[in-house]
């Protein structure tokens, strides 16, 4: 009752400005705000260390019954995963859980290629098939609730910025109408009750594919979620195998059978960046329901590396990753093993919208594919403008030097390197390099 009269209280006050009373003082939005240029922010971001001495490695039996390949590697996590439920259900409204609770009793139809490793995984351990399922949809989970609270809390903002108007012809939420007296957000409520709350700036990903002198190509990938530790912790690298033999290298969270970034050596690596904030968790379950056998942009990931071979072309992967329906749209960021195979895939849920392709050569910049959560084609919001620092620390790197060491330099700067980010990889396919890192504070 405590708990719900506070909620109500809340609720009621419906402003920022006269809710202070209850939620308490909040960091002030100063209309000249702009996150990616705080330095103080910068400044703690650069003081992350590795959560650990490189990230777990396992492997999976592709060739083992599935509903018992992932035992012997979700009898470590058993502790953690109690914590990182409770972490992602915190994102879940009440009205969602219907929509959980059908696909757990019905799970074949909506994750066909997976579901028997999902029941297996809750079988592991000892939680609910719903459990999982909420697991496994998390990258539409983590964009509930989207609006302009969610997706900024720190601005500026304006009315009709070129780059908002691209992604939300509405701004029904990428523009701040008010932002003295904002609606009262899942994150005022949530600083009351407990609940994750996200900090400064929206956060989201970066990848980079670039080809240097001698036509490699290195691939980096920056996963901007703001995780809990709890959720970190789960995170491995996983050699999956057939007979024996590693097909394809991925990571994932124990529990989410999906990869966020993978790689088959000779062929080639992918990462995953959200296009159109991911959806919002409404539409994506609707979406599931309606086209039964739609994948999520991490099991369409997996289920294309799955299906490779040592003989399959680059071209080959990219038009894989495009023909599949899916749940979200998202980029597909593509990185192969010659000269000029490089690709960033832009997915609608039933097809492809674009692929920009590396062009070097012909164009200054054509050695480089760098993709944060906005079209190519269109400008980015000023409130979240990570290209454009991203694209000059790739400039000021050249060609020249291409390479770990050099994406480790961009990967690593600000504001492509921020206090959102809790993951980042590098990736070679031409020579099999797969390096993985979890980010904490000291």
């Amino acid at each position: 009752m405590q708990v719900l009269a506070t909620v109500t209280a809340v609720l009621a006050v419906g402003t920022l400005s006269n809710a202070a009373s209850v939620l308490g003082d909040r960091t002030s939005v100063h209309p000249d705000y702009i996150w990616t240029e705080d330095d103080h922010l910068s400044a703690e971001t650069m003081n992350r260390v590795p959560l650990q001495q490189g990230v777990p490695k396992y492997t999976v039996d592709l060739d083992a019954p599935a509903e018992t390949r992932w035992n012997h590697i979700a009898k470590d996590f058993v502790d953690v995963v109690p914590d990182a439920i409770k972490y992602l259900k915190a994102f879940i409204p009440p009205w969602a859980f219907p929509l959980v609770i059908k696909i757990a009793e019905d799970i074949e139809p909506y994750f066909s290629l997976y579901a028997d490793e999902m029941k297996g995984l809750a079988k592991a351990y000892g939680i609910d098939v719903g459990d999982i399922v909420v697991m496994n949809l998390i990258y539409q989970v983590e964009s509930i609730g989207l609006n302009c609270s969610t997706w900024n809390n720190t601005g500026p903002t304006v009315p009709n910025d070129p780059g908002c108007m691209a992604v939300d012809p509405s701004q029904k939420w990428c523009y701040c109408h008010n932002q003295s007296a904002r609606v009262v957000s899942r994150d005022d409520v949530a600083k009351v009750l407990g609940w994750p709350i996200r900090e400064k700036g929206p956060g989201l990903c970066t990848s980079v594919v670039a080809e240097d002198r001698e036509g490699h190509i290195f691939h980096g990938r920056n996963l901007d979620w703001n995780l809990p530790l709890a959720v970190r912790k789960l995170v491995v690298d996983v050699d999956f195998q057939r007979g024996g033999e590693t097909v394809f290298t991925g990571t994932t969270a124990v529990g989410f059978v999906g990869i966020f970034n993978g790689m088959r050596k000779g062929v080639g690596s992918v990462s995953i960046d959200a296009r159109g904030k991911g959806g919002t968790i409404l539409d994506n379950a609707l979406e599931a329901l309606l086209h039964k056998g739609s994948l999520t942009p991490s099991q369409n990931l997996r289920k294309v590396l799955e299906d490779t071979t040592a003989d399959t072309t680059f071209d080959e992967l990219v038009t894989a990753l495009g023909s599949k329906d899916l749940i979200d749209e998202v980029y597909y960021i593509t990185g192969g093993t010659k000269s000029k195979e490089g690709a960033v895939v832009a997915r609608t849920r039933l097809g492809t919208a674009d692929v920009w392709r590396l062009d070097t050569g012909n164009t200054a910049d054509g050695w480089y594919r760098l993709q944060t959560n906005y079209d190519h084609w269109e400008p980015v919001p000023k409130a979240d403008d990570r290209r454009t620092p991203g694209r000059a620390h790739m400039n000021a790197l050249g060609r020249d030097h291409v390479g770990l060491p050099g994406m480790h330099s961009v990967m690593t700067a600000w504001p492509t390197f921020n206090h959102h980010t809790d993951y980042t990889g590098y990736f070679a396919a031409f020579n099999g390099t797969y390096e993985s890192t979890v980010w904490t504070q000291p």
